[in-house]
């Protein structure tokens, strides 16, 4: 029996992919007969979790990174832990230069037998000095953990294949397993207008910021009703007026799952240069729902849509004629009878049951 040790130091709540995504790894690891104990911030403010959770370690400090070197000590004794444990693994899907440079520290001075599995998430070109760092310390780790102690994964295609021929590595592709497969129906309600909703609490420019304040000045002089429907974090960036909603930062999940189903049309403007290898939850949700997505041109969201034939969810956000783009996409049948043959391949695809077995196959 494996016994999976996760460190993730940039939890701080139930916001994000992190919680969701952790959630979903228990699940797999059940499944396949696993314990999986989750290393987090002690300063992390979620509350009644249960003891495969520990608050044992500093939070992630994003702007002066190096204070992230004070981890050295927690990481030390989850790496003790690790050494007494047999058939242990060290799960990271979230990891920093700083993060990894501790991992090589602690395997140098304690030498434990043990796997470690890394999630990648970004493509290398992103990354410090283009991932160079990455690939030295790695080199270090394998050489005294040994290759086939070392997995590396992703959860998409494009990453896979952009990381895989720089690192010189076989990356793993995993499915994405937070995704809530029991949205299996929506209900039709009369409404007087579409509902446009860019989902998220933290409103990032790389998530499409600008997009979103240039669709919802092109609103108020639109003909058809349309709401826009986002967090309230963009309150200071985003004009008011009568054709924008704000929502709550943190929606619960149940009235999330609710937001999704009422909505018509998901916006999802990310940027190219963001999104161009990295998957999107958020846009496997929406399709696991059965709701339709619109996307930016050149991103992985882009690539999986021209899979199943969808490139008119492929949207110019600079374009004149936007609000028709999106509100034709709306009435289109032929769209949303598409979106409902790709959802049930992606439900065949992204859930905890293949998640579980495609771990268990990694780990043979």
């Amino acid at each position: 029996m494996f016994t999976i040790y996760s460190i993730i130091p940039s939890l701080q709540n139930h916001e994000g992919h992190q919680y969701e995504y952790n959630i979903a790894f228990t699940k797999a690891a059940l499944i396949n007969g696993w314990k999986y104990i989750k290393i987090i911030p002690r300063k992390c403010s979620i509350d009644n979790l249960e003891s495969d959770w520990q608050k044992s370690i500093f939070g992630m400090e994003t702007k002066n990174k190096i204070k992230n070197l004070k981890n050295f000590i927690p990481f030390l004794k989850v790496f003790r832990k690790i050494k007494k444990t047999k058939n242990s693994v060290l799960f990271a899907e979230d990891f920093t230069i700083i993060t990894l440079f501790l991992f090589f520290i602690c395997i140098f001075l304690l030498r434990p037998k043990m796997q470690l599995w890394l999630l990648f998430r970004f493509e290398h070109d992103v990354m410090i000095k283009k991932g160079k760092p990455y690939a030295y310390i790695l080199h270090l780790i394998e050489f005294i953990l040994g290759k086939k102690n070392i997995k590396y994964l992703t959860d998409s295609e494009l990453v896979a294949k952009r990381n895989g021929s720089f690192f010189k590595r076989n990356f793993n592709v995993l499915p994405i397993p937070h995704t809530n497969n029991s949205i299996i129906s929506r209900s039709i309600l009369k409404k007087d207008h579409l509902s446009f909703w860019w989902p998220g609490g933290l409103t990032r420019k790389e998530k499409g910021l600008f997009r979103i304040q240039r669709l919802a000045n092109l609103l108020k002089d639109a003909e058809e009703r349309v709401i826009l429907e986002v967090a309230k974090s963009a309150q200071s960036t985003i004009s008011s007026n009568n054709n924008v909603n704000f929502l709550p930062i943190d929606l619960p999940r149940k009235e999330y799952n609710e937001k999704m189903l009422s909505t018509d049309l998901i916006l999802l403007p990310y940027l190219e240069n963001s999104y161009g290898y990295r998957t999107s939850g958020i846009f496997v949700e929406a399709i696991v729902a059965g709701i339709t997505p619109a996307i930016s041109k050149d991103t992985w969201m882009a690539n999986e849509l021209k899979k199943y034939d969808l490139e008119e969810l492929i949207v110019d956000w600079e374009s004149a004629d936007l609000i028709k783009t999106l509100t034709s996409i709306c009435a289109n049948k032929k769209i949303k009878e598409k979106i409902l043959l790709m959802r049930r391949k992606y439900l065949d695809i992204h859930n905890v049951d293949n998640f579980a077995k495609k771990l268990k196959d990694i780990s043979l």
